[in-house]
């Protein structure tokens, strides 16, 4: 097997009661079925508490107000401090980790929805990578009958071309950003032409015809898809207004070319910053693609999530970790929020 890590995240610590925004408010948190009976063997008191804070039909703990009830008033997890880290749900004790599985690789990042992440990100001594180790363990393979090995293949070596690209200084990373879309553009071109062996003489090319899609940046597009943002569901309302606040000053601004080249093309400081999230989330996302075909929507997610971000930025007095945060909690964690978001870039093609 090959494991593939973020540089950070065999490190990472959860910072818990000293959380700004706590992964144990506003989320609906899901019990796996091993977890579930074994909260049903706990014992004495703290077992009855546990038993009745679950909500046994959609398998989650129940709220408080938005609270975990597992949640004590001090911030702190009382299931936790009473039985142990080993008596966690897998959700509990996973974020903000995230796996992603391909057959004989698993690929592991972490979460920008977590704001001890985010700081980490926003640390200038942080520098985003990948650790790769391997061991002799192998999964079942009939797990993977459908798996198209071939196409993750051409994945990979597209995605490593990718991050290459988006690690060089030699331009800016809005235009790194744009060669990166383009080129999946043309994968995903040929993809659909079913020339799959093509797939490796793809390179990057500013020739290429990417009319109307998030590979040409502009002001406009930026701001027009912000639309699908406010079409998702939210954890809380705020968000919405967060966005239409964002779209309203770049409206304002639309004429003025100062605003816009100071938030995507920032100083080298901030554009380090970004350059790490949109790496992250191009680790995080594009390879999904072998699953479903995506291969644009998904390196557009990195790509215009990253643009939604300098956005955001420019236009809010917002501490920057927190928008960070924010975006990710409410975009990210939503696998119906995700498949709008596939959807909508898909509409480019």
């Amino acid at each position: 097997m090959i494991y593939r890590k973020q540089t950070g995240y065999d490190s990472f610590k959860c910072i818990a009661d000293k959380c700004p925004k706590s992964c144990c408010v506003g989320w609906q948190i899901m019990i796996d079925e091993d977890s579930i009976e074994k909260y049903g063997k706990a014992s004495g008191d703290f077992g009855t508490r546990l038993k009745n804070s679950i909500n046994y039909e959609e398998g989650c703990f129940l709220q408080n107000n938005t609270r975990c009830a597992m949640l004590n008033e001090t911030g702190l997890c009382d299931l936790h401090s009473t039985l142990g880290e080993d008596m966690l749900c897998y959700t509990c004790k996973m974020f903000p980790r995230h796996v992603e599985e391909f057959q004989d690789i698993r690929e592991y990042s972490l979460s920008l929805s977590c704001p001890e992440v985010t700081r980490m990100i926003l640390d200038p001594d942080y520098e985003f990578g990948i650790i790769e180790t391997e061991d002799d363990k192998f999964d079942n393979p009939e797990e993977f009958e459908e798996f198209d090995l071939l196409l993750f293949d051409k994945l990979e070596f597209a995605r490593d071309k990718m991050l290459e690209l988006a690690f060089s200084k030699a331009i800016s990373l809005q235009d790194r950003m744009s060669l990166i879309a383009a080129m999946a553009l043309k994968l995903q071109r040929l993809y659909d032409e079913g020339a799959i062996f093509d797939m490796d003489d793809v390179d990057f090319d500013e020739e290429f015809d990417c009319v109307g899609t998030g590979a040409v940046l502009s002001l406009e597009y930026c701001v027009k898809t912000m639309d699908v943002l406010l079409e998702m569901e939210v954890l809380e309302e705020s968000w919405r207004d967060s966005i239409r606040n964002a779209q309203k000053y770049w409206e304002e601004h639309s004429l003025e070319f100062l605003p816009w080249k100071e938030a995507m093309y920032p100083d080298t400081a901030t554009e380090f910053i970004f350059e790490k999230i949109f790496e992250l989330l191009l680790f995080t996302y594009f390879c999904g693609s072998a699953y479903d075909g995506q291969i644009y929507s998904r390196a557009m997610i990195a790509v215009q999530s990253t643009r939604w971000l300098m956005m955001l930025h420019a236009a809010s007095d917002t501490a920057f970790a927190e928008t960070i945060y924010l975006y990710s909690r409410e975009v990210e964690h939503s696998d119906l929020n995700v498949d709008s978001l596939i959807t909508h870039f898909e509409g480019e093609l």
